[in-house]
This record gives structure tokens, C-alpha cells and sequence, in this order.
């Protein structure tokens, strides 16, 4: 198969900092190319998280997946950013998104919210003030002085991603970002799609898909019992199949009945419930689960997709340290480029 360009984990930043900086390290030291931070619910703020995670390792980069600009100023997004690439120099990826159903469930939508521009102007805006340079549009979405720069910015920009998920924003992403984070579940298809729509905005702008990053929570799960590791995911899956709609289900060429008896059983007994009722297709559209083998194979097709970075997601396996062994020392030498 095509080979990636790395490999990264994807964690959930809902447990204690110290737990979550334990994998960091161990994501620094076992070789992984990139850690990806959420800010999740109302658990932990991504920002301090990150920067310790920057400040406590070595190589890894750290990616911010993703903030949004309705919780904070596209400039203090703009600070956070310098701040972050100046403890972890050159280790920075920066993820911003218009995380509508967060916003939207705590309340927090402002009158007159528009998602797209709101995330469309935070991501120029971070991208020239982390450049050094002052804006080259005017922002409806936010105010800020004319002329205004950092007083400090880093010594080299700061690569910024968009959480996207509708055909718009995947190719306003392609027009004015550095890259696509792919959250929530994903599939071979979803990703072809997002690819295709990604490419559509760059040649809009002049600009050759190749050169951006597309990257994707990836749910995995691995260990040496296939069935063990299979079953790992089934509860995460059910989880979001009961929440993700639209494209994301659509583009994903999964059994319709199938997905429609997940979300029944969610709503009826929660996700356990939704659990029991999810199929080995599902788990295989959704999820590369199993052996070594099994995800080493499962990796191929996203490849073949256009995916550039998968980022394992939240599972990891059974056993979460040795799972994340596993995907360091078997997994990631078979899937990416030396």
C-alpha cells in the first residue's frame, strides 16, 4: 500500500492531565509523529494541556484538535498560538473548528452566529498574525484594530487545520488552511470524499491539495485477541453513531438499516444498549480493529483514499498501554514512509 505520512494518536482529553501526559510521553518516546488534543465536553482546557505536553517532550508535535473561535478571540487564538509555538518550537499543529453541536449544546451560539465565516476568519486571522503580519481583510465575525500584529510571533508560521465536516467548509479549508482534521468517526469513503472536496477548494485558490495534511481520527483498536479488540470500539462507535449525522454516515457507504438499529438501541438503553446491536460490518467501516494484521490492513484503503496522517483514536485496544506498543512497534513500521 501507499504509505503515510506518519502515525499520530488522537486522545480524549477527559482524564486527569497526569494520565493524559503519561501517553504524551510515552507518544514521544515510542515514536509517534504527532499527539492530537481535543478540548471535550467541559473537561479540560486544551490549551494548558498542550503546553505542558509541549514542554515535558522532545520531538512529537503537538496538535491542537481542534479549538473554536466562539470560546475564544481568533486573536487570543492568534497569542495562544505564538505562546505554544515558542514552548515546543517548530512541534506546533494548530486545529480550529466551528464545533457547532459543542457550542451549540452548552448554549454558547452567539446571536447571529455564522459557523463558516467565524471559522473562515479565525483561520486567516491565526495564520497572518502568527506570520508576523497584520491582517489583509476586514473580519465581520470579530473587531480588531486595523493594523494590529503580535508583539512577539514565532520565527516561523504556524500550521494551521480546520475541523471540517460539510462539503463548505472541507473547501474553504482547501482555499485558506494548512489542513484537514477529520474528527468524530471516519470511514474510507468519508475520506475519499473530504479529499476530493479538500482538492476542489485549493484549485479554487490556485493551490495543490498535495501540499496541505490530511489527517483523521482513526478508531482503533488492537491486541493480540481479535475478538477482544474488535469489541473495544463497539461502545465508542455506538456513541457516535447515535450523534453524527449527514455526510459523515452517508459518504461512508454503511448499511443504513444497520445504523438506524445503533441509534434505536442508544435511545432506548443508552450505549451499552447501542453496543450490542453494532455489526462487524460497522466495526469495519468505522474502525480498523483487531491484530497487528488486521490494522496494518484495515490502514491500506485510507491510504488509497487520500488520508495522509491517521491519528489512532480513543480506543487504542483492549489494554490501552499495550496497545499503543503495539501500534509503535508493529503497526507504524508497516504504514509509513521512511
Amino acid at each position: 500500500m501507499n504509505g503515510f505520512r506518519g502515525l499520530g494518536l488522537s486522545l480524549s482529553n477527559e482524564d486527569p492531565v497526569a494520565d493524559t501526559l503519561a501517553v504524551v510521553a510515552a507518544a514521544d518516546r515510542l515514536g509517534f509523529e504527532e499527539v492530537s488534543l481535543p478540548e471535550s465536553r467541559l473537561f479540560n482546557s486544551v490549551m494548558p494541556v498542550a503546553a505542558a505536553a509541549l514542554h515535558s517532550t522532545q520531538r512529537v508535535t503537538v496538535r491542537i484538535g481542534v479549538a473554536n473561535p466562539v470560546f475564544r478571540n481568533p486573536v487570543l487564538l492568534a497569542l495562544e498560538a505564538a505562546t505554544l509555538a515558542d514552548i515546543g518550537p517548530g512541534r506546533l499543529r494548530y486545529g480550529l473548528g466551528a464545533a457547532e453541536w459543542t457550542v451549540r449544546r452548552f448554549g454558547m451560539d452567539p446571536p447571529g452566529w455564522r459557523p463558516l465565516t467565524n471559522t473562515v476568519e479565525a483561520v486567516r486571522a491565526v495564520r497572518r498574525l502568527t506570520a508576523g503580519e497584520e491582517l489583509d481583510f476586514v473580519p465581520t465575525t470579530f473587531s480588531v484594530t486595523p493594523g494590529l500584529r503580535l508583539d512577539r510571533f514565532p520565527p516561523e508560521p504556524v500550521p494551521v487545520d480546520v475541523g471540517a465536516v460539510s462539503r463548505r467548509m472541507m473547501e474553504v479549508s482547501g482555499e485558506f488552511a494548512d489542513g484537514v482534521q477529520l474528527g468524530a468517526i471516519t470511514s474510507v469513503g468519508y475520506t475519499r470524499w473530504a479529499r476530493d472536496r479538500l482538492a476542489a477548494g485549493a484549485a479554487r485558490a490556485g493551490r495543490n491539495v498535495d501540499d496541505l495534511l490530511l489527517s483523521a481520527n482513526v478508531l482503533t483498536s488492537v491486541g493480540p485477541d481479535r475478538r477482544e479488540a474488535r469489541n473495544a470500539v463497539k461502545e465508542v462507535l455506538a456513541y457516535y453513531l447515535a450523534r453524527v449525522e449527514g455526510v459523515v454516515v452517508d459518504e461512508a457507504g454503511a448499511d443504513p438499516d444497520a445504523v438506524a438499529a445503533v441509534r434505536a438501541a442508544v435511545a432506548e438503553g443508552g450505549e451499552q444498549a447501542g453496543a450490542a446491536v453494532v455489526s462487524d460490518s460497522l466495526v469495519d467501516i468505522f474502525g480498523v480493529a483487531g491484530t497487528p494484521d488486521d490494522v496494518i490492513a484495515g490502514l491500506g484503503p485510507f491510504a488509497e483514499a487520500g488520508l495522509d496522517l491517521p491519528l489512532a483514536w480513543y480506543t487504542f485496544g483492549p489494554d490501552r498501554d499495550a496497545g499503543i506498543r503495539l501500534l509503535a512497534e508493529q503497526v507504524r513500521p508497516a504504514i509509513v514512509d521512511s
